[in-house]
């Protein structure tokens, strides 16, 4: 079966506080979840990615990625930060 990820909402978090992105993903064993921060080569093998002490240099866009031998899907989560 191939991997599938339910859709992750975006968050909006303060400045130092955390955040958990969970990544629901399902498919054919053996399946590797990764979360990739967009734009860099920073890379997370597990399916839930706590953040501690967010900053603005932590916002952008975080991806999920699922894959197996049917082949990989994404889903994309946008985390804004406001001051405190």
């Amino acid at each position: 079966m191939p991997s599938s990820i339910i859709p992750i909402q975006d968050e909006t978090i303060t400045e130092g506080s955390s955040v958990t992105l969970s990544c629901n993903a399902s498919g054919t064993p053996p399946l590797i979840v990764s979360w990739i921060k967009v734009g860099s080569h920073v890379r997370f093998n597990r399916s839930d990615l706590v953040l501690a002490d967010f900053n603005r240099n932590k916002a952008g866009e975080y991806r999920c990625e699922a894959s197996n031998e049917c082949g990989n899907v994404s889903e994309t989560a946008e985390i804004f930060v406001q001051c405190k």
